[in-house]
């Protein structure tokens, strides 16, 4: 039989804007999704979806303008009380995408790894000195390099900084926005590999973000693909791959290079047109279009999609 998956973050009907009047701009329309503990759930998108925002809202760094952040069954956005904050501030932490711009590059790495610790204990300077050690060997780096400056590094060295600065605080959840992006191909795969050792190692919970789906298919369990502040599908990372439903994830799919120079130059690349839907007099629902599957899609798409999932095709 198999276990229960335990909910570990639920968000539910989250909405973030910015501005006010007419300049208000909703970059998170209503998203809803789950978390389970021990699995890294992946969002991805283009540049400007809102897939960022997500996170940083569950970060508490954006304010939420409607819907629930539920973390282990307790709301955390919005005003908390202190013992909460403190709580959330430990277990929830994350990872930048630009390992330049996150680090301070007037401190050293000893006050940038320690700093999360500093703001929330009172910790002997022996001790404190004894964890950023220890950080910084978790993720290969000498316990020496302490004593420098972030521009010392390269750019993978300096992720793995931002790395450490996480898992000191021993978090039980963190959230990756696109901490690969910026990197060297050569690098990304040595910070995929220890991101999921640390993973095994410390029953850490992800939260991946990227608009690559390429790297998504080998790092994520499920994805929810995310277009201009609202979620069109989520699944199981095979299955969204094998069965693209919604035509969004079907263009963002087409775009992955294929190694085949032929195949590459031969395959069909899929624009999509928001236009192609009739959505005027058939408004969309999110709807589970086999068991796991979601899609936000309207009466008239659902049948198709079903008919396609039936016959085991999606073009």
């Amino acid at each position: 039989m198999e276990k229960e998956k335990k909910v570990l973050l639920d968000v539910k009907d989250l909405k973030v804007s910015f501005g006010s009047g007419k300049k208000k701009f909703e970059a998170v329309k209503g998203v809803s999704f789950q978390v389970y503990e021990g699995e890294t759930f992946g969002i991805v998108g283009e540049s400007g979806s809102g897939k960022t925002t997500i996170g940083r809202a569950i970060m508490r760094i954006y304010p939420t303008s409607g819907g629930d952040i539920l973390y282990k069954g307790e709301k955390i956005n919005g005003r908390i009380d202190k013992a909460l904050d403190r709580k959330v501030t430990q277990e929830i932490q994350m990872i930048f995408q630009d390992p330049i711009a996150s680090l301070n590059e007037r401190a050293k790495v000893d006050y940038i790894v320690s700093e999360g610790l500093t703001n929330t204990t009172r910790l002997p300077k022996e001790e404190r000195m004894s964890r950023v050690e220890k950080a910084l060997r978790e993720v290969g780096l000498l316990p020496e390099f302490a004593t420098r400056f972030p521009h010392e590094f390269s750019g993978g060295q300096r992720q793995r900084i931002g790395i450490a600065r996480s898992l000191i605080m021993e978090p039980q959840f963190i959230i990756a926005d696109e901490p690969i992006s910026a990197l060297d191909v050569s690098v990304r795969a040595q910070v995929l590999n220890l991101l999921d050792k640390l993973q095994k190692e410390r029953n850490l919970t992800y939260l991946f973000i990227a608009h690559d789906l390429s790297v998504m298919r080998f790092i994520t369990d499920r994805i929810a693909v995310v277009h201009q502040g609202q979620i069109v599908e989520m699944a199981e990372t095979e299955e969204l791959y094998q069965h693209p439903l919604h035509p969004y994830t079907q263009a963002l799919l087409s775009a992955i290079p294929l190694p085949n120079p032929e195949a590459e130059r031969d395959k069909e690349l899929i624009v999509y047109d928001p236009s192609m839907h009739h959505y005027e007099t058939d408004a969309p629902v999110w709807s589970e279009i086999v068991p796991g599957h979601f899609v936000l899609a309207n009466q008239e798409e659902i049948k198709s999609y079903k008919e396609k999932i039936n016959a085991g095709i999606s073009k």
